[in-house]
């Protein structure tokens, strides 16, 4: 082993004498001004001692020019002292950068917009992108003449240089006129108002294309469909301050509908295929309706897993004497696309199962957009996610795509404190700790805490949305909630407390539909009354109070894309609750609400809300009356909005039916993320309550009996945690003598 070692020492030192090992003894980086030593030591991964070798020493010059510091850099390496050396050449360091000439334009706005900075290496490519965006400004402010040289002067001993901007600005050319050649079939001001391109306006030329497809959209939807740009020009006059820009077009015939077929579909029933082929013979050529339908068909097949249908439209003219266009879809379906593997990304709290459990797709189903949309909104429902982003990613087989979702997530909890103020309960001080997604489990935690002079709340809710993993949710709640009430003009005729739990078990049936089965038990006290309001209702309605033990059983529809701040969708709510003293209670009676929520979207972003609320209650067995902290009252945030609660609509006591229906326009105001933050909405209100279904009264008016309605406006602070809503309600069937207006502050949504 001994002679081993020998042996292969000597070899090594005999190839060392023989062929030679060069080795780094020195680094040396010459050539440099500005730049600090250490900047170009830290791109040099070679040290002094190892062994030198050309690729590497490339390699760290390609490291050296990755700098953007120099415009060479050489390298080079005495074999006899071992000394490496690299020569670069810097950049001229940007000592100053001057503009001349400019009036129109301050120097601290071509500064901003110039991509040379001071302070920083010149960089020829970014001398001229700098030269394009100072003309680019120029032209937007209306100098389409301006011209621009740029005189850079290097100061050869220090490497510094300054640049010279010399602008040149010409005459402001303006809009002088715009004509348009050609217009035969509407009137020229018409074609015009159409263009935001305008005499007096400067001219822009991405406004200007933009206003020639207008037209040409313009004229395709009014059955022009051979429409053609000829030509389109510009002049100037003598002074060059004003352009006139004249178009020239062929409007062509004007086309109506005639035949509508289609053909190669398969897969999908023709009745289906009619729905959406929405066009009627002798109808007027449509352009953005033809569109719309390839569109809607299109997603007849991606919603059935044929996302390589291809829907192409062709159109068989008649004669230019009938101008008639036969239309024919043709439907080319392709095989049916299935799912290969799901992937989420991008998260870092939530747990991997709580994001897929709402992903209406798995490895091996019709790989349906549908779906998949409806699955980008469940996983959005969520109230903590901030983005979702999906993309079907290709595999080795065509019939299949993998599913990529990249999940932003938000902030899930959120301590706040602050004053409120409602014309109900007067100023409100409240303090709130909310949390959407405990251990990262979608579990949420509620705990709210409010006090003023006429309300005290405490509330703890806890939800945790799959119980062992099944899809059934279980809510429990602990509250302890003091208020005082009104009664016809006494002003806090009493205190009514509750104190209890509840608990709901809600079994999901489906995607939209869910049960929910409920307890509670709540000790309810009348404190503080005044004898005469007292007296008032022990002739009229029932005073009883204690302890009330009750359970219920409802049902859910709900098909909302967002339920925060629905768009479209619906939300339909049936339960009846049953209190009874054989649950262990002192109470017996039987409630049944009924709630219908639609949401329509209109124009651009705009909603239309509307929510239907029934109600009844009777007592039953020894219960003579229905007590009157259980009864309906009206009037308020929670329906009519314009009165006062409980003592404007319907009887000082109460009802046992209720009926309501809210209208609200809504609006954005504020969006971020596609997502509306402060909403704005217009809405009417119209309801009452009867002590019985014998006394309604269908008709508006001011009496007990009658309906009520209010108008008027709000502010909603859209967000999943903490919801707040600012109405202005105004009565349009008050008594004499009542306040026609009331505002009201609530947090949380009313429906």
């Amino acid at each position: 082993m001994k002679n081993r070692v020998v042996l292969i020492f000597f070899m090594f030192f005999f190839t060392s004498i023989v062929y030679g090992i060069d080795r780094v003894s020195f680094v040396l980086v010459e050539g440099l001004h500005s730049v600090k030593l250490k900047t170009v030591l830290s791109a040099i991964n070679i040290k002094k001692g190892e062994i030198y070798s050309a690729d590497v020493a490339r390699e760290n010059v390609r490291s050296i020019s990755g700098l953007d510091y120099f415009e060479n850099v050489e390298v080079s390496f005495d074999d006899q002292r071992g000394i490496l050396t690299f020569t670069v050449t810097e950049k001229p360091y940007i000592n100053r950068i001057v503009f001349k000439g400019n009036s129109a334009l301050p120097t601290n706005k071509l500064k901003r917009t110039s991509v040379l900075k001071e302070k920083e290496y010149y960089d020829i490519l970014k001398l001229e992108e700098t030269k394009n965006k100072i003309l680019e400004l120029y032209s937007d402010k209306g100098y389409a003449d301006c011209q621009i040289e740029a005189y850079p002067t290097v100061d050869a001993d220090t490497n510094k240089i300054t640049i010279t901007f010399v602008i040149t600005e010409n005459n402001k050319v303006v809009i002088g006129g715009v004509d348009v050649e050609g217009v035969f079939s509407f009137k020229t001001k018409k074609i015009l108002r159409i263009m935001k391109t305008r005499p007096k306006k400067i001219f822009k030329e991405g406004i200007f294309q933009a206003d020639l497809m207008a037209v040409q959209s313009f004229y395709k939807d009014k059955g022009f469909m051979d429409y053609q740009l000829l030509s389109s020009s510009i002049t100037y006059n003598e002074s060059r301050t004003e352009m006139f820009l004249k178009i020239n077009i062929d409007e062509g015939n004007r086309y109506e509908i005639g035949d509508v077929s289609y053909t190669g579909t398969f897969a999908i029933d023709d009745k289906d295929i009619q729905k959406v082929i929405k066009l009627k013979k002798k109808q007027i050529y449509n352009q953005a309706q033809i569109i719309e339908i390839v569109r809607n068909i299109y997603s007849l097949y991606s919603d059935r897993g044929y996302l390589n249908a291809k829907i192409e439209p062709e159109f068989t003219k008649s004669n230019e004497v009938s101008s008639m266009v036969d239309v024919n879809f043709s439907i080319q379906e392709n095989t049916i696309v299935y799912v290969g593997n799901i992937y989420i990304d991008g998260l870092v709290s939530t747990k991997d199962k709580v994001i897929r459990r709402e992903v209406l797709l798995s490895p091996g189903d019709v790989f349906s957009l549908q779906k998949v949309r409806r699955s980008v909104e469940k996983i959005y429902n969520l109230g903590f996610i901030e983005s979702v982003e999906t993309q079907p990613m290709p595999t080795g087989d065509q019939g299949v795509l993998d599913l990529s979702l990249a999940v932003t997530e938000g902030k899930p909890g959120m301590v706040t404190a602050g004053i409120g103020y409602s014309s109900v309960d007067l100023l409100i001080g409240s303090f709130q700790i909310q949390h959407m997604n405990l251990f990262g489990l979608a579990q949420r935690l509620n705990l709210l805490c409010e006090f003023g002079a006429r309300r005290r709340n405490y509330e703890l809710d806890w939800t945790e949305p799959r119980i062992l993993g099944k899809n059934i949710k279980l809510t429990l709640s602990l509250f302890n909630t003091n208020r005082k009430k009104d009664y016809t003009t006494y002003t806090d005729a009493y205190e009514e407390g509750r104190v209890g739990f509840s608990t709901e078990i809600g079994p999901r049936l489906s995607e939209t539909v869910a049960l929910a089965f409920g307890y509670t038990l709540e000790d309810i006290k009348l404190k503080d009354m005044k004898d005469d309001v007292k007296k008032q209702i022990e002739q009229a309605a029932d005073l009883s109070k204690g302890k009330t033990s009750s359970v219920s059983t409802g049902i859910i529809y709900d098909s909302r894309d967002y339920v925060f701040d629905p768009s479209k969708g619906s939300r339909q709510f049936l339960k009846f609750q049953v209190a009874s003293n054989e649950l262990g209670g002192e109470i017996n009676y039987i409630r049944g609400i009924a709630r219908s929520t639609w949401f329509f979207p209109t124009f651009w972003k705009l909603v239309l809300c509307a929510n239907i609320e029934l109600g009844a209650i009777t007592a039953y067995g020894n219960q003579t009356s229905v007590p009157i902290y259980e009864r309906f009252y009206v009037g308020g945030q929670g329906d009519i909005r314009g009165y006062k609660p409980r003592v404007q609509i319907g009887s000082k006591n109460g009802g046992k039916v209720k009926g309501v229906l809210n209208l609200e326009y809504k609006f954005p105001i504020v969006t971020e993320k596609d997502r509306s933050i402060l909403v704005g909405a217009f809405f009417y209100d119209i309801g009452g309550s009867w002590t019985d279904f014998n006394n309604i009264n269908l008709e508006l008016g001011s009496g007990e009996k009658n309906l009520r309605s209010g108008v008027g406006f709000g502010i909603r602070i859209a967000t999943p945690v903490f919801p707040v809503r600012l109405d202005y309600g105004y009565g349009l069937n008050h008594k004499e003598g009542e306040p026609l207006q009331e505002f009201y502050f609530t947090m949380g949504n009313v429906f």
